[in-house]
């Protein structure tokens, strides 16, 4: 097993231990207390709601822990993942495999980890096209506009990187908020950003492929439990809100997940290229 996953099991069977400890403690006192005086007093009163928020705490983490417990039974046996969505155990194949969909021609995944979204804003320059509900088509007088996609509730998802791009995609299926801002034909807009369509483009695949060099900063900082909040900001005003976890998804299929986020982490701050 991962040493990780261990040290995270040690660590929540103490939280669970203390958490009871304290409960049967105030709990005590609280019924000592009511025992040795005839009117049921103030302190003993609080002693009892602590002892019993403690013991709900206790049995609230014991409960994840066999929960996930469960999950990674599941996940070894090829079942159906604590995420809840009917998906594979989150592990490197399907992330490869799903994040592949999007990398350039003559790129190569290099590193690639789950991570959870907190929230993300995609804005792109479009022309020479019309949307329909889930998709742009080619149209020569479709002029220029302005999509910003968005999402500001926490998701999982896979995050990679080649030599040159950064790419993303959501882990389950894909839901987020479209708005479009017409431009007029005076805008000053520089022509290089705007993407002609020149086939359909579904709105599901764009904003998941960013280049390096588009970054305008990377702020990194450290998190809960050893994970990284990482906050990307594009020069296009796209922005990134994520969180790099400690552990390596569940089920124990992403074994280089520490070793890929080390080297992520490095690149996106400004680090040598990832060999």
């Amino acid at each position: 097993m991962d040493k990780d996953v261990k040290k995270a099991k040690r660590f929540v069977a103490v939280l669970v231990l203390a958490c009871l400890c304290v409960a049967l403690l105030c709990l005590g006192i609280s019924a000592y207390i009511v025992r040795t005086e005839t009117v049921d007093s103030f302190p003993a009163q609080i002693l009892k709601g602590v002892g019993i928020l403690f013991f709900v705490l206790g049995v609230g983490y014991l409960a994840a822990v066999r929960i996930s417990s469960g999950s990674r039974k599941k996940g070894s046996d090829g079942g159906v993942s604590a995420a809840g969505n009917g998906s594979k155990t989150l592990d490197e194949t399907n992330m490869r495999r799903a994040l592949e969909k999007y990398i350039p021609d003559g790129e190569t995944l290099l590193a690639g980890i789950h991570a959870v979204a907190v929230e993300t804003a995609v804005n792109e320059v479009f022309g020479e096209c019309l949307c329909l509900e889930d998709r742009l088509v080619p149209h020569p007088g479709g002029g220029v506009s302005v999509l910003h996609k968005e999402k500001y509730s926490d998701h999982s998802v896979y995050i990679g990187i080649t030599s040159h791009f950064l790419v993303m995609t959501d882990c389950g299926k894909e839901s987020y908020y479209y708005q479009w801002d017409k431009m007029d034909e005076k805008s000053d807009v520089c022509e290089r950003n705007v993407h002609k369509v020149t086939e359909e483009l579904l709105l599901a695949d764009i904003g998941k492929c960013f280049s390096l060099d588009d970054i305008q900063s990377c702020d990194i900082r450290s998190g809960w439990l050893g994970s990284k909040k990482c906050h990307i900001t594009m020069k296009n005003g796209s922005y990134f809100k994520l969180m790099f976890p400690k552990l390596g998804g569940l089920g124990g299929g992403m074994p280089h997940h520490a070793e890929y986020r080390d080297a992520m982490i490095a690149r996106l701050s400004g680090g040598k290229e990832i060999s």
